[in-house]
């Protein structure tokens, strides 16, 4: 029987790629993508999590599955924090700059020591938040990924077969995640933090993309 993570790739067209370690196409990376409204972001004064959620899910494919079935704890993997309105308005208020609508906003940090292993998520918070079927996440569905701080040596990102690396503060990642399998890890000496924005296309976010 195929384990969760294999399941899950089915749903990816790069599935077969990924496994032979292939190259994915490059269209599908776009590093650094743009820094709207930079300053903004960067003048933020950003209070790092310390200690995170126990994560629970009833769908098997969420990433907690797929890492909990290697024997890896989840709670050595990263910590986070949810940012609404309330929280700090002038990041809430950046992050709808970029044109998703119905945004979920988290900060993502991952401390020395700490590893995702690679995976295919669900959204499964996401599709709770906004009642929203899962079909609807692969047609509608984006996200994209600010770095905080600037790489450090022993910061890992992978996004398929590619690593991503020296990024500075305020760069933004964007790829095909929902279909790419994609992972971390942090052997340095530095946090790693890193905000993260999913929400529903719309045609201003396509045409920022295409820039």
């Amino acid at each position: 029987m195929k384990n969760f993570f294999e399941q899950v790739l089915k749903r990816s067209s790069y599935g077969n790629a990924f496994l032979k370690n292939k190259p994915l196409p490059k269209k599908y990376y776009r590093f650094p993508l743009c820094n709207i409204a930079k300053d903004c972001l960067l003048k933020n004064k950003i209070q790092l999590p310390i200690l995170k959620k126990n994560f629970t899910s009833k769908n098997k494919l969420h990433p907690l599955h797929q890492i909990q079935e290697l024997g890896y704890d989840l709670q050595n993997s990263f910590d986070d924090i949810t940012i609404n309105k309330t929280v700090n308005k002038k990041i809430w208020k950046w992050a709808n700059s970029w044109d998703l609508k119905n945004p979920m906003i988290k900060i993502h940090n991952q401390k020395p020591g700490q590893m995702f292993p690679f995976h295919l998520d669900a959204v499964s918070k996401y599709t709770e938040l906004y009642s929203i079927k899962a079909e609807y996440l692969q047609k509608k569905i984006r996200r994209i990924f600010v770095f905080l701080e600037d790489y450090s040596p022993g910061q890992i990102v992978m996004v398929g077969n590619t690593r991503i690396k020296d990024w500075k503060k305020g760069d933004v990642l964007w790829f095909d995640w929902y279909n790419v399998p994609h992972g971390t890890a942090n052997l340095g000496r530095k946090n790693r933090p890193m905000l993260v924005i999913t929400g529903e296309n719309t045609p201003a976010f396509e045409k920022l993309i295409k820039k």
